[in-house]
């Protein structure tokens, strides 16, 4: 009977570590990178949050198209799956590794300006935690959203020509 129990807490327990580790890198990754250059966190110390440059989306750079773009490719493929009911444990694997790879990409990378910076690590804190509600076992239908809404929030923050909304999105 204790095992049953055991068992079916277990899914809980995958999303509550998953999202404690997400969280824990989030708080670790302005740390880390601002060894690539600059730091992250708003002008004023405060929390990141989303704000418009005079009210006009901030310029982006290649790195940040670059990365955004794979992302949204990669999610929208899993979105379909999803809506499909067709996903498999791989597809959640690659989506969370490609969201992973794409943010340190960003990292590594990108070089806005540090307002811009800060408004982008809204995105990644959603992108990461959706990544990693989606790869969690079972996948949760929270990290699609999750996903999705950073993807369709995106364009409104960031001047990215060429960009296209996931299927399905508003934005």
């Amino acid at each position: 009977m204790q095992s049953t129990n055991l068992r079916s807490r277990r899914p809980f327990v995958i999303v509550a570590i998953v999202a404690v580790l997400a969280v824990i890198g989030f708080l670790a990754w302005p740390h880390l990178h601002h060894a690539h250059g600059h730091s992250h966190g708003s002008a004023d110390g405060d929390s990141p949050v989303l704000v418009l440059n005079d009210g006009k989306p901030w310029s982006t750079d290649e790195a940040l198209r670059t990365g955004m773009q794979r992302m949204r490719e990669a999610i929208a493929l899993g979105l379909d799956k999803h809506r499909q009911g067709r996903l498999q444990p791989e597809d959640t694997a690659m989506l969370a590794t490609a969201v992973q790879d794409n943010v340190n990409y960003l990292i590594q990378n990108c070089r806005l300006e540090p307002k811009a910076d800060a408004v982008l690590h809204v995105f990644i804190t959603e992108l990461l935690g959706g990544a990693a509600l989606v790869n969690a076992k079972p996948p949760a239908s929270e990290g699609f959203e999750k996903l999705a809404h950073a993807l369709s929030e995106y364009p409104k923050y960031f001047d990215h020509p060429g960009w296209v909304p996931l299927p399905g999105a508003g934005t």
